[in-house]
């Protein structure tokens, strides 16, 4: 069984004899002879009234249809940066189906940036952050995070339906009308409409009149303007409709309880948009509970139907690369990139891992089938049976992963611990955090639950079971010290510091350890072809920990909805349902807290900042708060 969209075919680097860039698979070429830099200034910038636009405004978003060589992104970028009045905040949203390698990027900004010493340095930005070229939406910061970059990656009609954003600018970008139909079509414009903000403006630099009638009719007024250079003309636009102005919060302060790691990630993720954030958590320190393990592994899951939720590890994995080398700046956090391998656990598994990673056709640098002798080289140790193998994978150690995002945070933290909250009250627009004598812990107009399973006492919608585990700690004297993640229906990670983390079962009874390490052992008996006869489950340390759940293996993320006026209508419309004002979740982690954090803080940290989400729809309301209401 194939993937249910085509893998990404990266651009060819081809050069006219006039060394302007060109696509032999379009037969055109990504800008003309009078300049792409002067194209996108005077086309898509002045055509969409930039920098005029975009000042004295807390955010400005602009959706382009062609990234291209990234021409009109670093030029946007560039000349928002030297307006003295930009606005606070840069969203640049951009499709592309066939990208460029960062290497192949790197090579053309050396030509083409030769004497703009200021573009080839944002391009190098670029190139330092460009990401896999996997399918789908990847989102990249830049600028401090003050300017986010949003691609698509893949077919634009197909990833524009699934962006939820409000957009007020388009570039209408890409190869020319009559070399590419495809993306000047009215189901594309039709998503224009979808997603203009109120005032909205396009500019490109075609006027084929099938473009002119199809922004048109899909509710855009347009009209021609003088071109550049050779064009005679170009077309801008304006969006003709009215939208419901969204909700934004004009005091930028929330209140996060709970200092694990949804806590600590989604309070990085508000301060780097300048929000104050007030943290309280009822442990005397932060990553008390499951954020507590010694070591976790951190690696994506693939499947034969590419379901919701391997979408969803796999788009969260990927972002999630990105923040943990930013996040390595600070010597708080501990990781390795030593890879995992995924052992197969039957011969019939084995033969549907070797199909997967060779029908799917997904790179060698995110998936591969190895056989037993290659599991048991990657790992250094006599490994049971053969696999798949995961390069970019490897483990965390969560306390660490935790005090890194809480330093990240800077002077925009207020931490308290020893609170324990017993009450939320809702008043003049303010959330009130109460204890169990009534007393104020904290207020502010933005409430985000991120204590695990506690978030159903105060939301009991959230449909959340307890999973109480074992960690066991293997003595580096005696465990097997594995260079690699190696799962099967468990983990065991590298030493480190003395430990291999081996885990993790779940107990019966929480009293009875012996039992729980000695599944542990079970498992790694499984995993290898004979294990080390010192390990004696009587004999072993160990962490328990609760990894609550939800009843669809999905978390639990955005605005909470309003159970009292919930109706069943908004059960397949959950973008409608109502909402407590200002009051969110993110929890429901379960076993993968370590893959799931980084991303969902940044989409809900977009949600509440009414910014570009960086997930697909599908996903946004799989892991919808209200989601339960209907149930």
């Amino acid at each position: 069984m194939t993937t249910p969209f085509p893998q990404i075919q990266a651009a060819k680097l081809e050069l006219t004899a006039d060394g302007i860039p060109y696509s032999s698979t379009f037969d055109d070429v990504y800008h003309t002879k009078d300049g792409g830099l002067a194209q996108v200034h005077n086309v898509f910038m002045a055509g969409n009234g930039l920098p005029e636009r975009w000042r004295q405004q807390h955010a400005f978003t602009i959706c382009e249809t062609g990234f291209g060589l990234g021409l009109s992104f670093l030029a946007t970028w560039a000349a928002w940066r030297a307006d003295a009045e930009r606005s606070e905040r840069l969203h640049f949203v951009s499709c592309e189906l066939h990208p460029y390698t960062a290497t192949d990027l790197s090579t053309l900004y050396i030509q083409l940036f030769a004497d703009e010493p200021a573009l080839r340095e944002l391009g190098t930005q670029l190139v330092q952050v460009w990401p896999m070229l996997m399918p789908g939406i990847h989102r990249l910061e830049l600028d401090g995070g003050l300017v986010t970059l949003t691609l698509l990656f893949g077919d634009a009609l197909h990833w524009l339906t699934k962006l939820a954003a409000r957009v007020d600018a388009f570039y209408l970008d890409g190869f020319s009308p009559s070399k590419n139909p495809q993306l000047w079509q009215l189901p594309l414009f039709k998503q224009f409409t979808r997603l203009a903000a109120n005032g909205a403006t396009l500019a490109t630099y075609t006027v084929a009149g099938t473009v002119r009638r199809g922004l048109e009719h899909a509710g855009f007024t347009v009209e021609r303007q003088p071109g550049f250079g050779s064009k005679r003309q170009m077309l801008v636009g304006q969006f003709k409709g009215m939208r419901q102005p969204s909700n934004t919060h004009t005091v930028r302060h929330a209140i996060v309880i709970g200092a694990g790691i949804a806590g600590s990630a989604i309070a990085e993720r508000l301060a780097v948009r300048g929000w104050r954030i007030t943290l309280l958590e009822r442990h005397p320190q932060p990553a008390q509970e499951a954020s507590g393990n010694l070591a976790g592994a951190y690696r994506p899951v693939v499947s034969s139907d590419d379901n919701q939720q391997v979408r969803l590890v796999r788009s969260c994995f990927l972002y999630g690369l990105g923040r943990l080398k930013y996040l390595s700046q600070y010597p708080q956090l501990h990781w390795s990139q030593c890879g995992a391998l995924q052992l197969a656990r039957s011969t019939d598994e084995a033969d549907r891992f070797k199909r997967l990673a060779d029908e799917q056709d997904w790179p060698t640098t995110w998936l591969q089938a190895v056989s037993q002798a290659e599991a048991s080289t990657l790992a250094g140790l006599p490994l049971s049976t053969s696999g798949l193998w995961f390069p970019l994978a490897g483990w965390i150690n969560p306390p660490s992963l935790v005090n890194a995002q809480l330093a990240a945070t800077g002077n925009a933290l207020t931490q308290r611990y020893d609170c324990e909250l017993s009450k939320l009250a809702y008043e003049n627009g303010e959330w009130q955090a109460l204890d169990r004598q009534n007393q104020q812990l904290a207020s502010a107009p933005v409430l985000i639950l991120a204590n695990a399973a506690e978030a159903t006492r105060f939301a009991p919608e959230l449909l959340m079971r307890g999973d109480t585990r074992l960690v066991s700690h293997l003595p580096s004297d005696i465990a097997p010290d594995s260079k690699t993640v190696v799962c099967l229906a468990g983990y065991l990670t590298p030493n480190h510091e003395g430990v291999a983390c081996l885990g993790s079962s779940p107990l019966q009874q929480e009293d009875d350890l012996p039992a729980g390490h000695a599944a542990n052992l079970a498992i790694l008996q499984q995993m290898l072809d004979s294990t080390p006869t010192e390990l004696r489950a009587s004999k072993l340390d160990g962490r328990l920990c609760a990894r609550p759940s939800t009843i669809d293996r999905l978390p639990i993320v955005g605005p909470l909805g309003d159970p009292a006026t919930f109706q069943t209508k908004h059960t397949g419309s959950l973008h409608l349902a109502p909402r407590k004002p200002g009051l969110y979740a993110l929890t429901g982690f379960g076993a993968r807290g370590l893959v799931w954090s980084g991303l969902l803080a940044e989409l809900l940290a977009s949600q509440i900042e009414g910014e570009p989400l960086p997930l697909e729809r599908e996903l946004i309301n799989a892991i919808d708060p209200a989601r339960f209401l209907g149930r």
